[in-house]
């Protein structure tokens, strides 16, 4: 009797052995497993409700980075892209076209696919930006100088009148004051960057955009925007598309209104798809 209550306490030993082993194993597999994604995609949440969008764009591409293949970063990107409409929408409204521009390229980077989504915002740009890409300014900028040229002609028969024997030596010396060839002098004195002051209008490559170098284009734009300044210049902008336009038209807006705020620079698109990109940069010959 006594083998009997022994084997039965030892099986039922390791019968609890057993259940408690199986408890442990229940137990580690029952531990809730931590999603990564989830956890990272509320930091991009939060920063988008906080209108953070530049801390919103850096937390997607790490997401882009660490989780290719997950599908939900489509609708990360779609609402982030949403995001910059709407804020370069609001800036349009404020009278901010550099910075409603630069929203729609963000927003054109996002949507590559889907360039109907972006067409209202870039319409809208296009639209405000039209009383600065027109040329009607030209004509009173250039024309300042004719107007002398009446005053100038009476003078000399006034001269001449009181005197009509004075000498052909006495009457040259007022020939230098012609307006015709003052602006020249004045030109040469002002020292530009990286275009040629005397000519017609200079030519600026711009083989940086095709490379997507926005920090090369960046430095040649801070020159070019001290010649624009300087010379009252007209740039025309000749690119492969728009959306180009907009981002050099945008960079080199921001950069005239930091060195003149009352100035505004005529700008002008000219679609070339299979040439190079560059600037064609007119000084004002009036100066």
């Amino acid at each position: 009797m006594s083998r009997f209550i022994e084997r039965s306490l030892l099986v039922c030993s390791l019968l609890l052995a057993l259940s408690a082993c199986q408890s442990t194993v229940n137990h580690a597999d029952q531990q809730p497993v931590i999603d990564e994604f989830a956890i990272a995609e509320q930091v991009f949440v939060t920063h988008l409700d906080a209108q953070q969008l530049q801390q919103a764009a850096q937390q997607l591409a790490e997401l882009q980075r660490n989780h290719a293949d997950e599908p939900r970063i489509a609708d990360l990107q779609q609402r982030l892209a949403d995001a910059w409409l709407a804020s370069g929408e609001q800036a349009l409204q404020d009278g901010d076209i550099d910075a409603a521009s630069a929203a729609l390229i963000q927003a054109k980077r996002l949507l590559p696919q889907a360039p109907a989504l972006t067409e209202g915002l870039s319409s809208a740009i296009a639209a405000a930006q039209l009383p600065v890409l027109e040329p009607e300014p030209v004509p009173p900028a250039v024309t300042r100088p004719r107007p002398a040229r009446p005053k100038t002609a009476p003078v000399k028969p006034a001269l001449t009148e009181p005197a009509p024997t004075v000498d052909s030596a006495e009457v040259e010396p007022p020939a230098p004051d012609e307006p015709e060839e003052v602006p020249a002098p004045k030109r040469s004195k002002i020292k530009a960057r990286v275009i040629d002051a005397n000519a017609d209008f200079s030519v600026v490559p711009l083989p940086m955009l095709k490379n997507r170098n926005d920090h090369q284009l960046g430095r040649l734009l801070d020159d070019v925007a001290v010649d624009v300044v300087r010379f009252r210049a007209a740039v025309t902008i000749e690119v492969a598309d728009t959306l180009d336009f907009h981002w050099v038209a945008a960079l080199l807006s921001a950069r005239v209104k930091k060195l003149d705020a009352n100035f505004k620079p005529r700008l002008h698109e000219v679609i070339r798809s299979e040439e190079p990109a560059r600037l064609v940069i007119t000084p004002n010959k009036s100066l």
